[in-house]
């Protein structure tokens, strides 16, 4: 029985022995993949270690809740979001949590980002002053030439490094992710007809005029058509983007000015792109779905109505929007 016993006590020793070495000073993996986490303020040492191996940055959250305790650093984790590689160990780990910083941020510039948006969340992240990155955008010399940026910033998440952030760098970024995330689409561009130019400024517009995926490839057919038989777009997010005024409803003398956003007044496409699309809206502009209609709207939950001609329209206005 006593032998029995010692075999035990040596097996569950073998086994914690086994566990926490290839655990414990080992870098949690080969991957230099950067994750973000948040540490609400108030967590635990128990909630804090289930958090780090749901994110994939420690193996076994048994064992780096006993190495914290080991060194007395149940209560030094900060609360934060922080940017953490995954190839770190244990005591990386604490070391980041503990002084509260990491060595990049996060950045997240949603789909249909506008440069003076963009603008306001690096600002509100104190990483330039605001309309930096707009001035920029506008009279910074780079290494290509373009006549707009807009629509050319592609929008995602991104990891800086506020230490080393520089406005013209980044533009540069977001510029060279948008030409690898789009070269996919070249051959397609190439076989519709329009120039890279079009499909982006197109995007753009279908980008803020969509509320769903599934609804964009239908709303560049209806925008593909009426341009092609020269009528009019009457897209309001390009009148939107000229005053800058994307929350207000908008009034009969936003529209009276002919400007060459005013896509009710003028044939055509705008001068620039309206925002910066994300892949399902370039897709939708390339690839556009062939229907019977002309028109579109939006009712007061969002859902779309199509018609297919002007009396149909009205009569989803009158039911939908009245």
């Amino acid at each position: 029985m006593k032998k029995f016993l010692l075999l035990i006590v040596v097996f569950v020793g073998l086994y914690f022995a086994g566990r926490f070495g290839l655990v414990w000073s080992r870098p949690n993996s080969d991957s230099t993949d950067r994750v973000s986490i948040e540490i609400v303020k108030g967590s635990t040492l128990s909630t804090i270690s289930e958090r780090l191996e749901e994110k994939e940055l420690i193996r076994d959250a048994f064992v780096f809740r006993f190495y914290s305790r080991l060194n007395r650093l149940s209560t030094k984790y900060q609360a934060g979001e922080f940017v953490i590689q995954k190839n770190l160990t244990f005591k990386e780990i604490a070391d980041v949590l503990q002084h509260g910083k990491s060595s990049e941020i996060r950045i997240t510039i949603p789909e249909g980002s506008t440069i003076a948006q963009i603008d306001d969340i690096l600002a509100k992240k104190s990483l330039l002053e605001a309309g930096d990155l707009i001035e920029c955008a506008n009279f910074c010399n780079f290494t290509f030439e373009i006549d707009s940026l807009e629509g050319h910033l592609f929008p995602s998440t991104y990891f800086v490094n506020p230490k080393t952030f520089t406005t013209k760098l980044f533009v540069s970024r977001l510029f060279n992710t948008f030409q690898q995330q789009v070269a996919p689409f070249r051959q397609g561009i190439a076989q519709s007809g329009r120039t890279l130019n079009e499909i982006v400024i197109m995007a753009s517009m279908i980008e803020r005029e969509s509320n769903l995926e599934a609804e964009m490839p239908q709303v560049a057919g209806v925008l593909w058509k009426r341009l092609d038989e020269r009528i009019h777009l009457g897209v309001d997010a390009t009148t939107r983007y000229e005053l800058n005024a994307w929350k207000r409803p908008l009034y009969t003398e936003d529209f009276e000015k002919d400007t060459p956003y005013n896509t009710r007044r003028n044939y055509g496409l705008p001068p620039t792109a309206i925002s910066n699309p994300g892949l399902p809206a370039i897709n939708a502009a390339v690839f556009p779905e062939d229907t019977p209609y002309y028109y579109y709207l939006h009712d007061r939950k969002g859902q779309i109505h199509f018609a297919k001609d002007l009396d149909g329209h009205v009569r989803n206005k009158q039911m939908y929007l009245n």
